[in-house]
């Protein structure tokens, strides 16, 4: 053999030996899709969750009870607030972002328990120094109903706060029952609380985004279901899919987040509707603080979330809280809706267009929030 011909040997050999080890490498970087189920199967999903069940029945404690002033009769304890919130092996407390705690504690506790027992007329607002009873709503001395921005806050503040945590541990298939858990939903995913629909209706941060969902798979629900069943399957199928996993995470956040906004933007549309009425009842001028409250509560909630965990910016639920007459870190004058309703309801329209504006809503998708599709639809 000349040198010639042993040095194409040679180079032969080798590009059939890079050949095969890029073949080689080939096939360890392809993997299967991912196969994900049409349905949440947990045979120990009652066993894993029952932290979640604790926590969601001391939430459902504490509204009970701060709902027992709203006639204007019965007088609230201030130790008994803080217990409610501060009791159990994992308490509501524990798993609330440290903002929404500080304000729970130290202002709307003490506030409600000065307004408990008294009646409130918006017409004195301007110069009231504690709120009261208004149409069986528990409001303070500037109509903001505290109840609602503790309740429905802690959707956020804890409940969302909860599954934020669950979420940037281990994922296991515990831990993902866990997150389904304490939203309100199950693994049956019916997108109703219809109890003679379905024999595990939704709750809590689930009903209000099926509430705002048309059933037809592209919803916050629809959306929030296929990603948990993403998640469950990437946790199962392992380490290989934690991209899956980290994308149905995100995704699942998102559309709860969207969800709970988009209740605010239909509670937002209530609110202008009941203070435009001719001549209203008290009811239906307190149906009116209710929606507004509920929609603070809401969007007040999301401040005790660390923002790589939510969209919303702190500047931006400022802004829009004090729009809503309720500021974050100033006293409320929500009474001015109904005083001052011919100047004043502009504002929460200008809210809802910042809503909007935040999270890339359409005029369609803004008009469907106003509808209860549950009810629309008969589910």
């Amino acid at each position: 053999m000349n040198k010639k011909t042993g040095l194409l040997s040679v180079l032969a050999a080798c590009l059939l030996l890079a050949t095969s080890c890029k073949k080689d490498d080939d096939s360890n970087d392809t993997k299967a899709s991912l196969s994900i189920p049409s349905s949440y199967v947990s045979a120990d999903y009652a066993a894993n969750v029952t932290t979640e069940t604790a926590l969601k029945t001391q939430l459902s404690g504490l509204s009970t009870y701060m709902k027992t002033a709203e006639s204007g009769t019965t007088a609230l304890d201030l130790a008994t607030l803080k217990d409610k919130f501060n009791t159990g092996t994992t308490s509501l407390k524990s798993v609330t972002g440290t903002y929404y705690i500080t304000r729970i504690e130290n202002d709307w506790f003490p506030a409600m328990v000065a307004a408990s027992g008294n009646a409130y007329d918006p017409a004195n607002g301007a110069t009231a120094t504690k709120g009261g009873s208004f149409g069986n709503r528990l409001v303070d001395k500037g109509a903001k109903e505290n109840l609602q921005e503790i309740e429905k806050g802690l959707y956020a503040a804890a409940l969302y706060n909860h599954l934020v945590a669950v979420s940037e541990g281990t994922l296991t298939q515990a831990a993902v029952d866990k997150m389904i858990s304490i939203v309100g939903a199950s693994p049956a995913f019916p997108n109703t609380n219809t109890a003679a629909n379905t024999n595990s209706p939704d709750a809590l941060l689930a009903l209000y985004m099926a509430r705002r969902d048309k059933n037809d798979g592209a919803g916050f629900y629809g959306q929030m279901k296929a990603n948990f069943l993403k998640l469950q399957a990437a946790v199962k199928a392992g380490a290989d899919y934690n991209t899956e996993k980290n994308e149905a995470v995100a995704a699942i956040k998102l559309n709860i987040e969207k969800g709970l906004m988009a209740t605010a933007v239909n509670y937002g549309y209530a609110a202008i509707t009941k203070f435009s009425t001719t001549n209203p009842p008290v009811t239906t001028l307190s149906g009116g603080l209710h929606d507004l409250g509920e929609a603070i509560g809401f969007i007040h909630g999301f401040k005790a979330i660390a923002q790589q965990h939510r969209k919303i910016t702190d500047a931006q639920i400022d802004e829009i809280l004090a729009l809503l007459n309720a500021p974050a870190n100033a006293d409320a004058t929500v009474y001015k809706f109904i005083t001052e309703g011919a100047s004043e309801l502009q504002r929460i329209t200008q809210a809802l267009a910042k809503i909007k504006a935040v999270y890339g809503f359409t005029d369609a998708e803004m008009n469907d929030f106003k509808q209860n599709w549950i009810s629309v639809q008969g589910r």
